[in-house]
């Protein structure tokens, strides 16, 4: 899908499995893993100091603050774990795995910290990203799935 913003027109990076990073009410934050399909917020899209290609590589080249807890059992959860280990909250649009029927529609809490960090603590161009991102009526920390599609416009994959 294509969408106009700022005098140009802003694409979905189709069958892309990308992370964009957002934060909370709390100043937590949540990295969302669109595999290839989730909805991103425009916001993400229209950045041009941090590619969302290189989100994830940024947070796990960040030091180790905390213990993962997977909330979700998969094969290979390393990139879950990895991420939370960071500090952060971790989504995954997990409909990509699922029917039609079984969907949920949302990205789906699959890692959480035991010590979440804050955007204060984040390198400048992370944090850049976060603030811009803010689900000021969510809290990360309360497990629950979450359809950026209700706070912000969004673009969708396939």
């Amino acid at each position: 899908m294509n969408m106009r913003s700022g005098g140009f027109e802003t694409r979905y990076p189709e069958g892309i499995d990308l992370v964009w990073l957002a934060s909370d009410r709390n100043d937590h934050l949540g990295a969302f893993i669109t595999a290839g399909a989730g909805p991103i917020p425009i916001q993400a899209l229209d950045r041009k100091s941090l590619q969302l290609t290189d989100i994830e590589g940024v947070i796990c080249g960040m030091p180790q603050v905390s213990a993962a807890r997977l909330l979700v059992s998969v094969p290979r959860p390393d990139s879950f774990a990895e991420m939370a280990e960071r500090g952060v909250f971790v989504y995954d649009w997990s409909d990509v795995h699922r029917t039609t029927r079984e969907a949920i529609l949302a990205y789906e809490p699959v890692a959480a910290p035991t010590h979440p960090i804050t955007v204060n603590m984040l390198p400048a161009n992370l944090a850049e990203v976060a603030m811009g991102l803010k689900f000021a009526e969510v809290a990360f920390s309360s497990g629950q799935a979450l359809d950026p599609r209700t706070y912000m416009r969004c673009l969708e994959g396939g």
